[in-house]
């Protein structure tokens, strides 16, 4: 069976500007199935760093959530270290960019 896993990604949670929420919610959600987290990781906003544990993400039999560093904002690099995890370009949907 696969082991579950968690990336929280995010600055404003290791500086503590935020708390973490999503390891408790998704800690809870897998123990109402039955199931746990094998591992958590908690990331800053660095590409690089980034970029390797997706693509480590990527080549294991683990089911990897992502949560964090998704938004709008200039610090975030989770599409942009996914794609070069991945080796492949990152491309804005048409309706995004309308």
């Amino acid at each position: 069976m696969a082991a579950f896993g968690l990336l929280v990604i995010g600055d404003e949670i290791l500086s503590g500007r935020r708390e973490d929420r999503h390891f408790p919610n998704v800690r809870g959600l897998l123990a109402d199935r039955g199931l746990r987290l094998a591992w958590v990781s908690y990331l800053g906003d660095d590409r690089a760093r980034l970029t390797e544990a997706l693509r480590r993400s990527f080549a294991a039999a683990d089911i990897v959530f992502s949560t964090g560093g998704i938004g709008a904002t200039p610090d975030d690099h989770t599409r942009q270290a996914a794609a070069a995890a991945l080796r492949v370009p990152l491309a804005l949907h048409p309706e995004a960019a309308a």
